[in-house]
């Protein structure tokens, strides 16, 4: 099986590793994305990007327009997580508050990720600048954290790949595979992980999940072609970016976003 070729931040190094650690503060979260370290281990992709993007995260504008997006969101939830059934699993309050960060930190990066995958694209279409976006004096929030540490997807137990094939997104069947980054933060909770993918398949099944997908897909276009008339690039520097943003834009995000909100709905009675 092959998988998504990507550049892990343990790897990153100069231009990169400063465009990563950006893109953490600004994106006030603990970690890089799956999309931006796959367009990093393209020649030039990561540059490319972030020389396109960067002005509308410096200003604080695409991560308030996706955050908000996401927040309001309609989502058919998921059944509530009951306490006694989390520690049968073996998830203590340790456990919780671990879950509760990964949680935390995606749903604050899938929406401002989407937003930026969507702005790419209007720029790869020919999307021009009317005018730069305004600077001003924009404070992130603080990053959830710490993170656990993903799992290496080459060297997850076959059975928990195989409850991860439940929650893969579509893709052509000879492409690289995509295993989103929420999950591998909690492949060592193989447990809990196969609860949470027992309730959200429920909502796969039904289909709401790709409703409410759809839904959070259109409200960003639109905050997408608020934002684009404020940027500007050169072409891009390799073909496979327009491929995976689109991968990535018409799918992977949008259904992550919808995940993520049902996880942390279903987890809100256990706060601590």
């Amino acid at each position: 099986m092959a998988f998504l070729p990507e550049l892990a931040e343990r790897d990153a190094a100069g231009e990169a590793a400063a465009i990563y650690a950006e893109m953490k503060r600004l994106g006030a979260v603990p970690m890089v994305a799956l999309i931006f370290r796959h367009l990093a281990s393209l020649p030039g992709g990561i540059e490319w990007a972030w020389g396109a993007i960067g002005p509308a995260w410096q200003s604080g504008q695409l991560q308030e327009a996706a955050w908000k997006i996401a927040r309001d969101a309609a989502l058919e939830p998921i059944a509530p997580m009951p306490r006694a059934a989390l520690a049968l699993l073996g998830v203590d309050d340790a456990a919780l508050r671990e879950i509760h960060v990964v949680v935390a930190a995606y749903n604050r990066a899938n929406p401002e990720n989407l937003l930026t995958v969507l702005c790419l694209l209007r720029i790869l279409d020919g999307a021009k600048a009317r005018a730069p976006i305004a600077k001003r004096n924009w404070e992130p929030p603080r990053a959830p954290g710490p993170l656990v540490a993903m799992a290496d997807v080459a060297s997850m137990p076959r059975e928990v790949a195989e409850l991860l094939d439940l929650m893969a997104p579509p893709g052509s069947a000879a492409g690289p595979r995509v295993v989103q980054s929420l999950y591998r933060h909690l492949v060592h909770r193989p447990a809990f992980l196969a609860l949470a993918v027992t309730l959200l398949r429920q909502r796969v099944d039904d289909g709401s999940i790709d409703r409410s997908a759809g839904a959070i897909l259109v409200a960003m276009q639109g905050a997408a072609d608020e934002i684009v008339p404020g940027l500007s690039a050169p072409p891009a520097p390799h073909a496979d970016i327009r491929r995976a943003l689109e991968r990535f834009g018409g799918h992977v995000i949008p259904q992550m976003i919808v995940v993520g909100g049902l996880l942390e709905r279903g987890l809100i009675a256990h706060s601590v």
